[in-house]
């Protein structure tokens, strides 16, 4: 049988009802004798008082030898159907009176002579005593159970004991076909909970599968339209950029004889015969015209400023699309990291410290200039993150993935990933969610264009690799750039 630990329920099992079974009957067979034995001496008990009574009350008879006296006393037990045989006998050991039933043997003076009374329980007897002096003797044997009684009496018992083994026996029968429900019931439970489990985790994946799936669209649309906004926009800078261009040249044209005795005057050389012979009203308009002229100068420098910042939005829009030229080199992000430090450092200020933790060496193919600008533009971010200062990490390792490493979203492969991490202010689920989004952004306004973020996706997914944020609200954020792993002598390789 086995054994059950301490923390099992307890197992009730078919042989376990055999061996109850057994004590049962064991028990039965024990209550059984002492009921018999306890009876037996309680009958012998009432025996002894009886001989004991018709004892005191024939003594005067056997001392004046009154035999009709003592057999008046001993017929009147003849009215107890319990009794078999009586007998009295006298010091000399003759019987004064007595009886038995029809077919049963008289009773003998067994205590004569010394003797002792026979080996039958059924027998007692009694000295009859007159003071100290014993005077005779009394004899009284009972009658024999009749069967029939003796099996009434135990049947009781007997009845008992069986009908608890067959409850037993039923029990174990009933707790057999239970454990085989229970069995059934608990495999046919783990077969919903394992369906259910598939389910949940089919389901949960076609979701997870939908939702890239809009995004993926929301995002093609999106870069589709950034995409043709952005070149019909550049065109548009082009034009306005040439126009400016022309209309600075034509402001440059003025009277070259004024504009140098001018000069002239105003470093302290003597004057020529052109400028003494210039009326004052001359002078006048052409210093005005001067003043104007340095007025719309400074309205061309500012818009061509302007101009600047719109083409380094369209080039963002087009890297956002997709639709930006690269130049992808094999790069080792650990030496390419490192050639950006002294940048990376100055970026942030004393109250930041950047830790770096290079420990990758296998080279991707991607655009350094584009990675550069990503990495720093990432650092920035974390340090807008934390504006009580802190650490800011730079990590790079080798990423294996395969069946006993798997990384979601990612085939089989070798990888190298970057990543960027801060002890900020973090994100939450909404805004991580949204945080690729183009034009999304959570600074205040005029303190960002919403495009960082999503021109760095634009160019990772170009350069086929993938973007992930992991951040919880209050304990900071973690940009993870996954790119493939490219042999080194797949294009000379960039630092």
């Amino acid at each position: 049988m086995k054994r059950q630990g301490p923390g099992q329920p307890f197992v009730f099992r078919p042989v376990m009802s055999l061996i109850a079974a057994g004590l049962l009957l064991l028990a039965g067979a024990l209550a059984a004798g002492y009921q018999y034995h306890s009876s037996h001496a309680e009958h012998r008990r009432q025996l002894t008082v009886q001989a004991k009574i018709l004892a005191a009350s024939v003594t005067a008879a056997i001392a004046f030898n009154d035999r009709a006296t003592a057999q008046e006393y001993v017929n009147a037990l003849m009215l107890d159907p319990r009794l078999d045989a009586a007998a009295v006998y006298n010091e000399a050991h003759r019987q004064v009176a007595g009886f038995q039933r029809a077919g049963s043997r008289p009773l003998a003076d067994s205590l004569a002579n010394g003797g002792r009374l026979p080996r039958d329980g059924l027998v007692v007897a009694v000295p009859a005593q007159q003071g100290s002096t014993a005077v005779g003797s009394v004899y009284l044997r009972a009658a024999e159970t009749p069967l029939i009684m003796q099996l009434a009496r135990y049947s009781g018992v007997a009845l008992l004991t069986l009908m608890a083994v067959l409850m037993l026996f039923a029990l174990a029968v009933a707790h057999r076909v239970l454990m085989r429900a229970n069995a059934a019931l608990e495999r046919r439970a783990r077969e919903l909970a394992t369906a259910y489990e598939r389910l949940s985790d089919e389901m949960e994946h076609r979701a997870r599968t939908e939702e890239a799936l809009r995004q993926s669209q929301k995002m093609e649309a999106i870069g589709q339209l950034s995409g043709g906004v952005a070149h019909d926009f550049n065109n548009l800078l082009m034009i306005i950029r040439g126009s400016l261009a022309r209309l600075n040249k034509q402001l440059q044209h003025t009277d070259p004889v004024i504009e140098r005795e001018v000069q002239l005057e105003r470093e302290g050389v003597a004057a020529g015969p052109a400028a003494q012979d210039m009326p004052a009203r001359d002078r006048e308009l052409f210093e005005e015209r001067q003043a104007r002229h340095r007025q719309i100068q400074r309205y061309l420098d500012m818009a061509q400023d302007g101009i600047d910042r719109a083409a380094s939005l369209t080039q963002r829009l087009l890297s956002f699309a997709r639709r930006q030229p690269l130049s992808p080199k094999s790069v080792r992000l650990d030496e390419l990291v490192r050639s950006i430090q002294p940048l990376l450092d100055h970026s942030v200020g004393s109250s930041w410290r950047i830790d770096y933790r290079l420990e990758s060496h296998w080279p991707v193919l991607c655009d350094a200039n584009q990675m550069e600008n990503a990495i720093l533009n990432l650092v920035i971010n974390a340090r807008d993150a934390m504006p009580d200062g802190g650490p800011i990490c730079i990590c790079t390792d080798d990423l294996k993935v395969d069946a006993a490493h798997p990384v979601d979203g990612l085939a089989a492969g070798d990888y190298v990933r970057l990543r960027v991490i801060d002890t900020g202010v973090g994100m939450s689920e909404d805004v991580r969610r949204k945080a690729f989004d183009p034009f999304f952004t959570t600074k205040p306004v005029g303190k960002g264009t919403g495009l960082g973020l999503s021109t760095i996706l634009g160019y990772i997914e170009q350069s086929n690799g993938v973007a992930q944020i992991e951040s919880r609200l209050g304990h900071g954020t973690t940009i993870h750039i996954i790119l493939p792993r490219v042999p080194r002598e797949t294009l000379p390789e960039e630092a």
